[in-house]
C-alpha cells in the first residue's frame, strides 16, 4: 500500500490528538492507494496461498459428511447429526471461510480486500505483523452513517467534540457513498504490546473506483506513557513505507491469485 500525505488530513489527525483526565486519545486518518508498496507482493501472495489451503480444508471437510439417512431416525441418532452438524458448522465459521465479511473468499476480488486490509495495518504499525489475523476477525459496517455515529459518540464519550469539517475532509478524499466500510476491535494481545494503551478502535473505508482505502483510529493512552510524536513519520523512514518504492508491475498482474493494482 502506498501511503498519500494530504495536507487537510494531517489538521484533522492533529485535532484528534487530545488530553482527557482519563487518558490520552490518540486518533487519525491516514489514506493509502492500493498501489504495491514494499513487501506487499511477498504478503499478498502469503495470504493467498493461506485461504486458498483452508477452502481447500473445507471442502473436503463438507465432502467427508455423512449423506442423510432417509430412515426414520432413533433419538440418539438424531442427538448424534445435530452434535455433528453442529462441529461442522463451527469448524466452517472458525476457518473464516463459511461466511466472511469480505463475501466468498474463493473469489479473487474478496482475498484481495482482505489482504488491502492487512497492508494497511501493517504500513500503520511497522512494529506489529498482522498476517496471522483471519477474515472473521473483522467486521463489515452496515452504513457510512452507523460508522460516523459511532466516531462521534465516541469522542463525545470522552469529552471532545467533533474537529469541524472532519467528515466533509474525509468525504473528498474517499468518497463515503461509494465505500464499502469495515471494523476491526483489536485483539488483548495487541493492547498488551502497545504500552499503557487502554483500548482501541479502527475502521478502514474500502474505494474500489478510487483504488483508495482510508484508516481511520482511535485509542486511549495512560497519561503516565509518553506518546511518541512522529508515528507517521517514522513509517516513511521504515522499510515498507517508502516514495522509492513505486516501480512495480502494471495494472492487474497476478500475484498467486491476487491481482495486484497499479
Amino acid at each position: 500500500m502506498k501511503f498519500v500525505e494530504i495536507q487537510d488530513l494531517e489538521l484533522i489527525n492533529s485535532a484528534l490528538e487530545f488530553d482527557t483526565p482519563d487518558c490520552k486519545v490518540v486518533g487519525g486518518c491516514d489514506l493509502y492507494t492500493t498501489k504495491a508498496a514494499g513487501g506487499d507482493k511477498k504478503l499478498y501472495k502469503s495470504i493467498d496461498k493461506q485461504l486458498n489451503s483452508m477452502y481447500q480444508e473445507n471442502l473436503m471437510l463438507s465432502s467427508s459428511l455423512s449423506p442423510p439417512s432417509f430412515s426414520p431416525p432413533t433419538e440418539r441418532g438424531m442427538l448424534s447429526k445435530s452434535s455433528e452438524n453442529t462441529l461442522s458448522s463451527s469448524l466452517l465459521a472458525g476457518s473464516s471461510l463459511g461466511s466472511s465479511p469480505f463475501g466468498p473468499l474463493d473469489q479473487v476480488s474478496s482475498r484481495r480486500t482482505f489482504a488491502y486490509l492487512i497492508a494497511v495495518l501493517n504500513a500503520s504499525h511497522p512494529d506489529h505483523d498482522f498476517s496471522s489475523l483471519r477474515p472473521v476477525d473483522f467486521k463489515r459496517e452496515r452504513s457510512a452513517n452507523q460508522v460516523v455515529n459511532a466516531f462521534n459518540n465516541t469522542l463525545f464519550g470522552v469529552g471532545m467534540p467533533v474537529p469541524p469539517r472532519l467528515w466533509e475532509i474525509v468525504d473528498s478524499h474517499i468518497d463515503l457513498k461509494d465505500c464499502v466500510i469495515y471494523s476491526h476491535t483489536p485483539s488483548p494481545s495487541f493492547l498488551a504490546d502497545e504500552p499503557g494503551t487502554i483500548w482501541s478502535m479502527m475502521w478502514f473505508f474500502f474505494n474500489k473506483r478510487r483504488k483508495r482505502v482510508a484508516y481511520l483510529f482511535l485509542k486511549g493512552i495512560r497519561h503516565s506513557y509518553h506518546l511518541q510524536s512522529s508515528r507517521r513519520n517514522s513509517r516513511h523512514e521504515d522499510g515498507n513505507i517508502s516514495d522509492e518504492m513505486e516501480d512495480y508491475e502494471s495494472e492487474d498482474e497476478v500475484v498467486g491469485d491476487l491481482e495486484m493494482e497499479e
